[in-house]
């Protein structure tokens, strides 16, 4: 295959296909149920970690006294789990958490 012609068919990207920026945890949970939490969970960690690890995150979900969370990557998880997992639960109020990176 030519590669001017691959190029053009890899670029070649339809308009129903686009990208939208990150949308920062912070903001994505405002006026639910764990966004105090959070902002509990900002006050507590260092800033620089607070956006590294958690402004980042991909999901976060509360459901009683269970949580889950999705990082992007598994060094974000393994950092979180290690340095932070005690500290997610006091302040969420849950017993079970389940953290994982969200694969790609």
């Amino acid at each position: 295959m030519n590669q001017d012609v691959y190029m053009k068919s890899f670029l070649d990207i339809p308009e129903e296909i686009y990208m939208e920026k990150f949308t920062p945890m912070e903001e994505r949970l405002k006026n639910t149920n764990i966004e105090e939490a959070f902002q509990k969970l900002k006050q507590t960690v260092e800033i620089k970690d607070f956006e590294k690890y958690f402004n980042s995150l991909i999901k976060i979900k509360k459901h009683e006294k269970d949580m889950i969370i999705i990082t992007h990557g598994e060094n974000h998880r393994a950092i979180i789990i290690r340095e932070y997992f005690d500290l997610i639960k006091k302040i969420f109020e849950v017993s079970n958490i389940i953290i994982v990176a969200q694969a790609i």
